[in-house]
C-alpha cells in the first residue's frame, strides 16, 4: 500500500527557521521510504501546476466534477488581478473550464437542477446546483455559459424555497457530517444565499431577500453549530452585514483550536487521533471547509487591522498544512472552499518585490540552497532528502513569501485494523481449468459484514478501491451500476466503486489476462468519502495457485 505524509508551510518576511522531523511507520515495507523538499514562490503554485488533479482521489460524480472546474476560476482571477497572467495560462485554464462545464451538463435534470449522479438520481440536489450556478456565473468571464440554462436553473432553486425563505433539503448532498435537522436547513440556505452573492444577485434579489428573512430566524434562535457559524459568519459578510459577521468572528474565536504558530476549528464529536490510519494525517474535509469559510469571511472585512492580518497568517498556517502533494486537499468541497479563500488571502498580501533564500540543512549532509524571487515564482525546485527517518531544518531569509512543502512516500504493509466500516472480501464461483484463463467472482462482501460501523447514523458516500491482482482485469461485462452500486470507474489498475450507501454486498468477476509467477495479495480499500478516517482495509488472493506458475 502507498502512502503519503508531507508537511506544507507558508512562510513570509525577513529570516525564520522552520524545524521538520520525519518519522516511519512501524508497519514499513523495508527500503520503501523516499522523501523530498519542495520550494515554490507563491502560495497557489503548487495547485496551479496540478490543475487536472488536484485530489489523488477518483473524480466520478457531479459534485466531484466541479471540485476539478471552479478552482480554475479562483485561480485565473488571482493571476489577472495580480498581473501574472499569460495567454499560455488563460489558454490551458478556459481548457479545463471548458471540459468541465460540458461533462457536468451531464448531472442536469430537465428541470435545470444538478445532482451527482445526473438522471439516474431521481431529484436535483439544492446543494449541488447552487454549487453549480454560482460556479457557472464565475466562469462567464472566462467561457460561454448558456444563459438559457442558467436562468432555468435559479427558477427551479426558487421553487424549493419555503414560505419562511428557508430551502427544502432536496436531493443527496452526501456529506452528512454537515447537515441534520433544523440546523441542516439553516446551513443548506446560508449556502444557497452565499452562492446567489457570489454569483452576482444583489441583497435585494428576492431569493436572497427571502433567504436571510430565513437566516435572521436562525440568528433570534441562536446558532451552536460550529459549521453554520462559520457559514454565516461568511454570508453575512457577502451581504455587506458586517456587524453580524463580527459576532460570529467572536464567537468563533472563543472556540478556536490553537497550536503553536495555527489556528483552526475542529469539529464536533471528532473520532480520538489513534482512529487515525498512518496514510491520512490531513485534517477531515469539515475541518478543512468551516476553516477556510472563517478566513473568507475574516478577508471580506471592509478593514484589515495588523492584529487581523497576523490571526489570518495563522489560519492560513494551519490551512496550507493540510494540503496534499498536488495543491488539493481532502476531499472536492473542503478543495473548493479552501482553495477561493487562499487566493483571496494571496491576492491581498501579493508582493511583486519578492526575494528569499531557502536553505535546507541535512544534518551531517551539506546544505542545499534556493534562490526565489518573482521571475521564478511559479517554478518548482525540489530537492531528495538523503536519510529517512530524519531531522531537518529549513531557514528562510528574505522578503515576501514562500512555500515550502516536504513529502515523505513509503510501502506499507496492509493494517489489521478499521475505523467506521467493515469490510470482507471473498473469491466465489472459482474456474481453475487447464484449458480456459483462471477465472472467479469477487464477492464484498456476502459471506461476512460489509456495513458502516461509525460514530453517525450513515456513511457519507463511500468509495471501495479495489486493486486487480498482477496478471488480472475485471470482466467489464460484470461491472453493472445497480440499487447499490451507482458508478464505476477503472483507472490504473484499480476498480473505483462509488456507493451512497453502505448496507449490501454485491460482486463482479476478475479472469487472468497474463500469466504471473509468485502472484501477491491485492488490497481492497473502502472509505468515507469525506471522512477519510473512517475506512477499512482487507485483501484477496487468487484463489487458482496453479494457474500462477
Amino acid at each position: 500500500m502507498f502512502s503519503t505524509i508531507l508537511s506544507s508551510i507558508f512562510l513570509s518576511g525577513k529570516t525564520v527557521s522552520e524545524p521538520v522531523s520525519l518519522s516511519l511507520p512501524r508497519n514499513l515495507v523495508e527500503g520503501s521510504a523516499r522523501a523530498y523538499f519542495s520550494v515554490i514562490g507563491d502560495i497557489l503554485g503548487t495547485a496551479l501546476r496540478n490543475m487536472e488533479n488536484l485530489l489523488h482521489m477518483p473524480y466520478g460524480c457531479g459534485e466531484q466534477n466541479m471540485a476539478l472546474f471552479t478552482p480554475n476560476i479562483y485561480a485565473l482571477d488571482y493571476l489577472n488581478k495580480t498581473g501574472q497572467l499569460t495567454e499560455e495560462i488563460r489558454a490551458k485554464g478556459t481548457g479545463y473550464l471548458i471540459t468541465g462545464y460540458q461533462k457536468q451538463l451531464s448531472y442536469k435534470h430537465r428541470d435545470g437542477s444538478y445532482s451527482s449522479f445526473g438522471t439516474r438520481d431521481g431529484e436535483g440536489s439544492v446543494w449541488l446546483t447552487a454549487f453549480v450556478y454560482k460556479s457557472f456565473a464565475q466562469a462567464k468571464r472566462y467561457i460561454y455559459i448558456d444563459n438559457n440554462v442558467q436562468s432555468q436553473t435559479l427558477i427551479w432553486l426558487a421553487s424549493k424555497q419555503k414560505s419562511d425563505g428557508c430551502f427544502e433539503n432536496v436531493g443527496s448532498h452526501f456529506n452528512n457530517a454537515l447537515k441534520g435537522g433544523k440546523e441542516g436547513e439553516y446551513s443548506l440556505t446560508a449556502y444557497v444565499v452565499a452562492a446567489l452573492l457570489e454569483a452576482g444577485h444583489s441583497v435585494e434579489h428576492p431569493v436572497v431577500q427571502s433567504g436571510m428573512n430565513c437566516l435572521e430566524t436562525a440568528f433570534s434562535n441562536g446558532v451552536h453549530n460550529l459549521y453554520n457559524q462559520a457559514l454565516f459568519a461568511y454570508v453575512y459578510g457577502l451581504a455587506g452585514e458586517e456587524e453580524k459577521s463580527r459576532f460570529f468572528l467572536e464567537k468563533l474565536d472563543k472556540r478556536a483550536t490553537r497550536d503553536g504558530n495555527s489556528v483552526h476549528w475542529q469539529r464536533e464529536n471528532k473520532p480520538p487521533a489513534e482512529h487515525y490510519p498512518d496514510f491520512y494525517p490531513r485534517a477531515p474535509s469539515a475541518e478543512i471547509e468551516m476553516t477556510s469559510y472563517v478566513l473568507l469571511a475574516l478577508l471580506n472585512k471592509a478593514e484589515l487591522t495588523p492584529d487581523d492580518l497576523s490571526y489570518i497568517a495563522r489560519i492560513v498556517y494551519w490551512l496550507v498544512k493540510q494540503q496534499n502533494p498536488y495543491g488539493g486537499f481532502s476531499s472536492s468541497q473542503d478543495t473548493v472552499v479552501a482553495l477561493q479563500a487562499l487566493a483571496k488571502y494571496g491576492y491581498l498580501t501579493f508582493s511583486k518585490e519578492s526575494h528569499n533564500t531557502v536553505k535546507v540543512n541535512f544534518m551531517q549532509f551539506p546544505s542545499k540552497a534556493f534562490q526565489v524571487n518573482d521571475k521564478n515564482r511559479f517554478l518548482l525546485q525540489q530537492a531528495s532528502l538523503p536519510t529517512v527517518p530524519g531531522n531537518y531544518s529549513m531557514d528562510v531569509n528574505g522578503t515576501g513569501c514562500v512555500y515550502l512543502q516536504t513529502t515523505l512516500r513509503y510501502n506499507v504493509h496492509l493494517p489489521n485494523k478499521f475505523a467506521g466500516f467493515s469490510l470482507s472480501v471473498q473469491p466465489a464461483n472459482v474456474s481453475c481449468t487447464n484449458n480456459f484463463p483462471p477465472k472467479f467472482d469477487l464477492v464484498i462482501s456476502r459471506f461476512s459484514r460489509f456495513s458502516y460501523t461509525g460514530n453517525r447514523h450513515v456513511s457519507n458516500m463511500a468509495i471501495i478501491d479495489v486493486k486487480m491482482l498482477s496478471g488480472f482485469v475485471p470482466d467489464r461485462s460484470s461491472l453493472k451500476k445497480d440499487s447499490v452500486v451507482d458508478r464505476v470507474d477503472i483507472k490504473n489498475n484499480h476498480i473505483f466503486f462509488y456507493l451512497q450507501k453502505v448496507t449490501i454486498s454485491f460482486s463482479f468477476s476478475v479472469e487472468q489476462s497474463l500469466p504471473v509467477s509468485n502472484i501477491k495479495p491485492a488490497p481492497v480499500h473502502i472509505y468515507d468519502y469525506y471522512e477519510t478516517d473512517e475506512y477499512a482495509l482487507a485483501e484477496y488472493h487468487t484463489p487458482c495457485s496453479a494457474s500462477s506458475n
